[in-house]
């Protein structure tokens, strides 16, 4: 985000290179490497968190109950994160990156590594949470199955923008049944078998 190579970025009318400050303080982020400390508990890492963005105590215990309610972790409150399974990890991993209440999400293979059914229901927290906060998500895959035929999609292979649009429309205009075959026609991948 920082290092453009070319074009901008703008959020909200704000010019990420002009106001750094202000455009990070919208967004919440969710990174492929996992970045909670371990010694400390669930509650512990979201109050550390929320001080880092401003948030006073009271505002910060405000928000924690109900970031972890949303994503099914209160009953872990006062657990080491040490001591959490992969689901529970990642989804403290968002619930850390909602508590300054951000605009947008910006997610990094959220669900790298997960079994199937961790990954589903990450799926369903994030989209849930996009239409009940009205946020915007921007989340990077490499699973094709996690997008779906109304999501806004930009296919990029190799950093070159492939396809832009709905997904569902983008299958229909390119002649393909689903995502991954829109991938595999568009950036000319031959499956291996």
């Amino acid at each position: 985000l920082y290092e453009s190579r070319q074009g901008e970025i703008t959020f909200s009318d704000l010019d990420l290179k002009a106001q750094k400050r202000r455009v990070l303080a919208l967004m919440g982020v969710v990174f492929q490497q996992s970045t909670l400390d371990l010694d400390l508990t669930v509650q512990q890492n979201l109050l550390y968190h929320a001080s880092l963005h401003g948030l006073s105590s009271q505002q910060a215990m405000n928000n924690v109950s109900g970031i972890l309610e949303e994503l099914q972790l209160l009953n872990r409150l006062n657990d080491r994160v040490r001591s959490l399974n992969g689901g529970h990890r990642r989804r403290l991993e968002i619930a850390r990156a909602l508590m300054h209440q951000p605009q947008i999400l910006l997610l990094d293979e959220p669900t790298v590594g997960l079994d199937n059914d961790s990954r589903n229901l990450i799926v369903e927290h994030i989209r849930e949470l996009a239409k009940k906060r009205g946020i915007c998500i921007l989340w990077a895959t490499h699973l094709m199955d996690e997008v779906q035929s109304g999501d806004q999609l930009i296919l990029l292979d190799k950093g070159e923008v492939k396809a832009q649009g709905k997904a569902g429309d983008l299958c229909q205009q390119h002649d393909t049944d689903d995502v991954y075959q829109l991938y595999r026609k568009l950036t000319k991948t031959v499956e291996i078998m």
